[in-house]
């Protein structure tokens, strides 16, 4: 399985890519190789004064790293369309192909063994048990990982070392009181605010 580090993957699927994506909530940054995505984050700094999001924007590949002759991954093309159906088509998400998350790929519940890091675990959990319009706090998301409550701190830290924004949906992590709680450590707190809204969650952001 391709190994994680400190949130950055070292991959043995062959080289990646980075890719730049329009989207409503700006651009984001795109790194994936042939077999799955790395990582997606926004590529540059957003703050309460700057976050403006253009909610018609149709996400696209603008720019990539590399021409690879005319070739793009098949997860970047995958990440485009499930990114578009996500922004703009909310309701038939469950019907398009989810990108290949790439260190996530090989991991099965026959494979929850020592070697597997609770971080995996939490990352995987959050990928297939958590859908758009629903919510769950950090101390849940360690029960269904397979450990107690105790652990919600772990849990915090896989959520801010999460490589890939939105579809390893972090942002449908809330506190135990309802509140929004922290999102990039505080600094991006109004775009998890933006995504809750855009999927129709209800609870106590706006009081946050």
């Amino acid at each position: 399985m391709p190994k994680v580090r400190s949130g950055l993957l070292d991959c043995m699927h062959g080289p990646e890519n980075t890719f730049t994506l329009s989207s409503p909530i700006g651009n984001l940054e795109l790194i994936c190789c042939a077999k799955g995505v790395h990582a997606l984050n926004l590529s540059s700094y957003h703050d309460g004064n700057s976050f403006k999001p253009i909610t018609e924007t149709e996400v696209k590949i603008i720019d990539k790293r590399y021409d690879d002759n005319g070739y793009t991954y098949k997860p970047a093309l995958d990440s485009v369309q499930w990114l578009n159906t996500y922004f703009h088509k909310l309701p038939n998400l469950p019907c398009v192909r989810q990108p290949v998350i790439c260190h996530l790929m090989q991991l099965t519940k026959c494979s929850r063994s020592s070697h597997v890091s609770f971080t995996t675990r939490v990352w995987h959990t959050l990928l297939k048990k958590v859908p758009v319009g629903q919510t769950l706090s950090y101390g849940r998301l360690a029960l269904l990982s397979g450990s107690t409550a105790k652990a919600s701190r772990a849990v915090g830290q896989a959520m801010r070392t999460n490589p890939v924004m939105i579809i390893i949906p972090c942002h449908r992590v809330i506190l135990a009181n309802g509140m929004m709680g922290n999102y990039a450590s505080g600094k991006k707190n109004d775009v998890k605010a933006w995504l809750l809204r855009h999927e129709s969650v209800q609870y106590a952001f706006d009081k946050h």
